[in-house]
């Protein structure tokens, strides 16, 4: 029973807190204002301040004046993080060189090492049939031996 009065309590504070906004951004779109052209001499169809041309022509200054410096501002971010990951990307590729170099040399010293363990191999002799033939006769004797010992 706490736990669905909890629930409740916090589904109405949700629901308040997800509204409010919706409230207020329709209030703001009312007061966005209207406008129109007088000429000298004209009422005003509603409530509202005049500018004369100059002043006008001030604020749409300001205004283009200020879109502009966005504009700028924002492509020197875009051209300064350019730079940046370029910088970074750059910096990777030259790390990856420098491994490939290196493996390639370790690879290489590698190569080198075995040709030379394969070599002192083989200089090796390695014709041992003799010892083979020798020991097989000597095992030979000496099992005759003891078979007739054992035997006797």
């Amino acid at each position: 029973m706490l736990s669905k009065l909890r629930l409740r309590r916090a589904l109405a504070l949700f629901l308040l807190i997800s509204i409010t906004p919706l409230a207020l951004q329709a209030q703001e779109q009312e007061q966005r204002g209207r406008y129109a052209r007088l000429l000298e001499g004209n009422p005003s169809p509603f409530a509202a301040w005049c500018f004369d041309d100059t002043a006008f022509a001030i604020m749409k200054t300001k205004f283009d004046t200020m879109e502009e410096a966005c504009k700028l501002s924002i492509q020197k971010a875009i051209e300064q993080e350019q730079a940046k990951y370029s910088l970074k990307v750059k910096n990777l590729e030259l790390r990856l060189g420098t491994l490939k170099k290196e493996t390639d040399n370790i690879i290489l010293i590698k190569d080198q090492e075995i040709k030379k363990l394969e070599q002192a191999a083989l200089n090796r002799p390695g014709d041992y049939s003799i010892w083979w033939a020798t020991g097989g006769i000597a095992i030979g004797v000496l099992s005759t031996l003891a078979i007739v010992f054992a035997v006797k």
